[in-house]
């Protein structure tokens, strides 16, 4: 379904969704027990935010991938490669320059006290403290690669188009027999929450995954499977992927470690991508102006949303709330505030060609 402006409707809910729910996993690492490292820790934890975080974490930025995989197939589709890099730099390259030189530099500098030549110091934080450099552009910076190694296959690797424009129910089991047992391999030498500098900031772990769905949503925007794609065949398979992590305990139980995380994660990855789109398709939910206000600024709310989540949760952090509305407030005003922001910046022309 397309509106006049030739949008695909459904999958600008699923961007608006997907960058939501970003804002919402950000906003709950300081009142949920997270895993990792956070600036604002907040108690009581809630209990429930444990679970969100793992399957958010299963899904979220794979599914974001995926689709930037859908929409780069069709900015090289219908640009000369050198306007296709100039976007590309354009629109990934200054975001992170701006950021990792003149925000997380000067912010990590300081509260570091470091005396040490400050261009020396970036070198350091970027090579051996990743990703401290460029914070949650890690994946803007994965994405500018992933878009350059996919101009790179195109360019050198003849692919006939011999895919059917059906998309047949074994496709995604096939993909799972790929994914799974690659994800266990690369797991033995880099477990979760391992970071590595190889030119950008990369969590290892989830590597096969991200670059994997990346360059299936350039297929699929190629045979059009998104469009192809049976509800029956999508329920089916997020069926399975939600029985995978509501029994997560008895597999964890069955199999080793590894096994286990990389089974769950594959088979809820795969389920939800495939079930949320059909449910956006089906909902054939209408573009208002709200919602148009969103998808425009879908890519500003991404850039500036961490920063303004953490003020957020530092003003909240000595007041008397409940727990749980903090963690909604801190949701949707960051969400509104980011949008605010990026619309505000984007009244500039030449902001507006970078967000």
């Amino acid at each position: 379904m397309k509106n006049d402006n030739n949008r695909i409707v459904y999958i600008d809910f699923i961007k608006v969704f997907l960058t939501c729910l970003v804002v919402a996993h950000h906003s709950g690492q300081a009142y949920g027990n997270t895993g990792g490292v956070w600036l604002v820790s907040h108690t009581p934890k809630v209990g429930y935010l444990k679970p969100f975080f793992f399957f958010n974490a299963a899904y979220m930025m794979g599914f974001y991938f995926f689709i930037a995989g859908f929409f780069t197939y069709y900015s090289l589709n219908n640009k000369p490669i050198r306007s296709y890099l100039m976007d590309r730099f354009r629109r990934l390259g200054i975001p992170l320059l701006f950021f990792a030189l003149l925000i997380f530099g000067p912010l990590h500098y300081m509260l570091s006290n470091s005396e040490s030549n400050y261009f020396y110091f970036l070198w350091d934080l970027h090579f051996n403290h990743p990703p401290l450099s460029l914070g949650h552009l890690w994946f803007v910076a994965s994405l500018l690669a992933f878009s350059l190694l996919y101009l790179l296959i195109v360019k050198w690797v003849k692919m006939e188009n011999r895919f059917s424009e059906a998309f047949k129910w074994w496709y995604a089991l096939l993909y799972l027999l790929f994914l799974i047992p690659i994800t266990i391999w690369v797991r033995n030498y880099y477990p979760i929450d391992h970071w590595v500098t190889w030119i950008i900031p990369i969590e290892v772990a989830h590597l096969p995954q991200y670059l994997s769905l990346f360059l299936l949503g350039a297929l699929f925007n190629k045979t059009k499977w998104l469009h192809a794609i049976q509800p029956a065949v999508a329920f089916s398979y997020m069926f399975v992927g939600l029985l995978s992590f509501f029994f997560k305990d008895a597999i964890y139980q069955a199999l080793p470690k590894l096994w286990s995380e990389a089974i769950i994660e594959s088979f809820l990855c795969v389920g939800l991508c495939l079930g949320f789109i059909s449910i956006f398709k089906i909902a054939s939910f209408k573009m208002n102006m709200f919602f148009k206000f969103l998808s425009d600024n879908a890519y500003g709310i991404y850039l500036f949303r961490l920063l303004i989540v953490i003020g957020l949760q530092m003003m909240l952090l000595d007041i008397e709330l409940d727990t749980n509305l903090k963690f909604v407030m801190v949701t949707i005003s960051g969400i509104l505030i980011s949008a605010a922001l990026s619309f505000i910046l984007r009244k500039n022309k030449l902001i507006r060609k970078i967000i």
